[in-house]
């Protein structure tokens, strides 16, 4: 029995050791929110308030000390997620995670985003180069002073290298390559269609329906245009399937803004909503701050890594949000390598020699960093990316806008100090990434709203697929004036809807892939709406979870499993159901579960399998439901049949039933027999994930069940082949009520921390899960007790 206590107790004191080292460990690199530090770098003493959930308010004499203060308050919580955004667009993950990040390295270096990056510093003005240096400034007087780096560097047994300007450029290119909805879905469709043929694929090709709202709700509807295809000129793929190696913040494609002008408010003010949807992860994309001095008085989401407020913020006088505009402004030319010569491609003047730059690969070994040299080709249309994205054709170039600079820092720069809707145009012209569409609402009670990015004209072709490059054909031949971008100022209707869908039916064809349901949602719900709208109205609008696919779809579903009492308990659950996505709902739940299987029992006889992953990766799915949507009446439509039975033709009825069939076979594995027991939730969860989380999984926080799909304006998208996990959705929201600034609110969810172990490295999320948002403070932030001094360094 002695021995039996002694084991005991040294197991529980090893345990006990064990956990307080755990605790300490995580705990060294905590910041502090009050008291006094000395920053090099500082030309007068800076003051930081910050609220209870650690939203710094930073009050600077000067241009400078706020910048600079920004970049080191940012960089205190935010290092490791900064570090990795910049190695990322240097192509340097290895440098972190050795060669498990090789192919994303080959991939960035050949995309060349740090060669962007550089030419563009050396091109800004002098005044926003100063913002740039300052904020660089105070993320190295961070890692000089600091006793303790976040973590994650002792966990990888790495150091963050200090930090440069160009560094901060990446993250608007980042930004921006990750919106470019072409990246992935030309490759998609240009696979797809070389393995089932060109009129096949017509039938997945998007196009805007006759029916879905526009952004300017007033615009007269006319006929969609079709998909229209480049002709397939080049030769077959370098490989089988494959997928973009590069994995930056998915694309803003769950984004919304809605925007009430005084006639339809509670308050005869305008009433501004925004959520510029993306991935859920730990730390958060955004950081909430509020920047005040040197003429700027601006809070909103912060870029980690970038100075100013960009994509939501409000400044006193104007409020802004930002959608994914949809614009098409990348493509992928083939090009023609000369037999003779590999280092050279043709023209339409004749042979032309490629660029060639050599880049150097750094790989963290267990002997220390070694070195890979690569040889980058680029053709006038941009670096050859055949070697480095298997979905690729061979000798195949990467044309995007961003590859001449972004124009970003210029730009929101401006926009944080704009006081009126011309400015806020102004402000923006000049941006050629990101593409978005930025919302507007104002003190006066003005709404609107601008489409910005460099988008080409093309001579030939709509760049769906890619194009031959040899001939000049298919170039671009200028770029669509600002002007002409979409843009609006208070509507007849008196509000306007942003769901990454079309702006306007004026004649001009921007783009191939705008997504319409969620638009289409909110025009039902305005259409229907007889009352003036509250800011908590709003407010339950941002998380509004009713699907019009739900509401397409169900009646067919009913009509076809009519008379099939082996079904008939399954087919009550939707008895009286509102089409909401409710995580407890258990309608919900078998909805969501025959949507899954209508998708692949529709779609997936047609292709190989590692086309299909293409086809219904998360983005993908959206063009899916686009052919489901316009084919959906026809019963004996061609891709309702099942081409894996030789001797039968199925039609619709037949699959929809079948796809009952298998989502009740699927449910009652994975939730039970009951079907009344069946919830949404259980199925649909969404994990704030870190980066290192799937080796550390404490780090992720633990699965939220999640409302609503891709399809809802509180948008939680899955892909199939996720299994029902959320993959993005609404984060970081905005509500600005102009008739009370103080009710103003903001969330951006986790936390404002990335370090585990702070208490703010979750504290945003109960909140965010029960739809409230926190105080902006925008007016009171004096009177916030936490102070924290910045003092020069002497």
């Amino acid at each position: 029995m002695k021995v039996i206590k002694i084991s005991v107790y040294a197991i529980v004191g090893i345990i006990a050791v064990a956990f307080i080292a755990f605790q300490v460990f995580f705990r060294l690199a905590l910041p502090h929110y009050s008291g006094t530090i000395e920053v090099a770098g500082l030309i007068a003493p800076v003051e930081v308030r910050f609220d209870e959930f650690a939203v710094p308010h930073i009050f600077a004499e000067n241009e400078h000390d706020l910048f600079l203060a920004q970049g080191y308050i940012t960089a205190r919580e935010r290092m490791f997620e900064m570090d990795v955004t910049r190695l990322a667009g240097r192509g340097e993950l290895c440098t972190l995670f050795g060669d498990r990040t090789i192919k994303e390295d080959r991939y960035l270096k050949t995309a060349g985003f740090f060669r962007t990056a550089k030419v563009e510093y050396a091109q800004i003005p002098p005044w926003v180069k100063a913002a740039v240096d300052a904020y660089a400034e105070g993320v190295n007087a961070y890692l000089d002073s600091a006793k303790y780096l976040p973590r994650e560097y002792a966990v990888l047994r790495a150091e963050p290298r200090p930090w440069e300007p160009e560094d901060t450029i990446l993250a608007a290119i980042l930004m921006g390559f990750s919106l470019e909805t072409s990246v992935d879905a030309d490759f998609s469709f240009y696979q797809i269609g070389e393995r089932i043929g060109q009129e096949r694929l017509r039938l997945l090709l998007p196009s805007y329906p006759d029916f879905a709202p526009t952004i300017s709700p007033e615009g007269a509807p006319t006929t969609a245009a079709g998909g229209r295809l480049t002709p397939a000129l080049f030769c077959s793929p370098a490989g089988s399937g494959g997928v973009n190696p590069f994995h930056a913040p998915s694309a803003i494609i769950g984004s919304n803004w809605m925007i009430f002008g005084p006639a339809k408010t509670t308050t005869g003010a305008a009433i501004f909503a925004g959520s510029p949807d993306l991935a859920p992860q730990i730390p958060a994309i955004f950081y909430l701050a509020h920047l005040k001095g040197a003429g700027y008085d601006v809070i909103g989401g912060a870029v980690p890594g970038a100075p100013g407020i960009a994509t939501l913020g409000y400044n006193g006088h104007i409020a802004w949000s930002a959608i994914a505009s949809q614009l098409d402004c990348l493509d992928f030319f083939v090009e023609k390598v000369n037999p003779d010569n590999p280092d050279q491609y043709l023209t339409e003047k004749g042979w032309r020699d490629f660029e060639i730059v050599q880049e150097t690969l750094k790989i963290k070994t267990g002997d220390g960093i070694t070195e890979e040299k690569m040889t980058v080709k680029i053709s006038r249309h941009g670096p050859i990316i055949s070697d480095v994205d298997s979905r690729a054709p061979e000798n195949c170039a990467m044309m995007w806008t961003g590859s001449s600079g972004t124009g970003a820092f210029e730009g929101f720069l401006k926009l944080d100090r704009a006081t009126n809707y011309d400015e806020f145009r102004a402000a923006l012209s000049g941006v050629a990434q990101p593409e978005l569409v930025m919302g507007y609402a104002d003190k006066d009670g003005n709404i609107g709203y601008q489409s910005i990015a460099k988008t080409p004209i093309r001579k030939k072709g709509d760049g769906i697929l890619p194009a031959p490059g040899w001939d000049g054909q298919y170039d671009w031949a200028d770029y669509v004036p600002y002007d002409e971008l979409p843009h609006d100022l208070n509507s007849r209707a008196g509000y306007f809807g942003g769901f990454n869908n079309q702006a306007k039916r004026d004649g001009k064809r921007l783009s191939t892939f705008y997504y319409f349901e969620r638009a289409t949602r909110f025009a039902e719900i305005m259409g229907e709406r007889t009352t003036p709208l509250s800011p908590n109205d709003v407010r339950k609008l941002q998380l509004e979870s009713v699907s019009v696919v739900a509401k397409r779809l169900v009646p067919y579903l009913l009509s076809a499993a009519k008379g099939d009492e082996n079904l008939a308990e399954y087919t009550a659950l939707f008895d009286g159901w509102d089409f909401s996505l409710d995580k407890d709902s258990a309608a919900a739940a078998l909805y969501g579960s025959f949507y899954l299987h209508l998708l692949t029992n529709t779609f997936k006889d047609e292709f190989p399998e590692d086309i299909w992953k293409e086809l219904t990766n998360a983005d993908m799915v959206y063009f899916a439901d686009q052919a489901l949507a316009k084919h959906i009446g026809e019963n004996d439509f061609a891709l309702f049949d099942d081409l894996n039975t030789k001797d039968v033709v199925e039609t619709r009825d037949d699959i929809i039933k079948k796809s009952l069939d298998d989502a009740v076979a699927d449910l009652t594995c994975r939730l039970g027999k009951n079907p009344a027991e069946w919830r949404w939730g259980k199925l649909h969860e969404m994990t704030f994930a870190h980066p290192l989380g799937e080796a550390l999984s404490f780090l992720n926080l633990k699965p939220i069940p999640m409302s609503g799909d891709f399809f809802t304006i509180g948008a939680a998208n899955w892909g199939i082949n996720d299994l029902y996990n959320m993959t993005y959705g609404g984060c970081i929201r905005m509500i600005v009520d102009f008739s009370d600034i103080e009710k103003s609110t903001l969330i951006s969810p986790p936390g404002q921390s990335g370090q585990y172990l702070s208490p703010h490295y979750d504290d945003l999320v109960d909140a965010w899960l029960s739809n409230e948002q926190i105080p902006m403070h925008y007016t009171d932030a004096e009177t916030l007790k936490d102070l924290l001094v910045l003092t020069p360094k002497m």
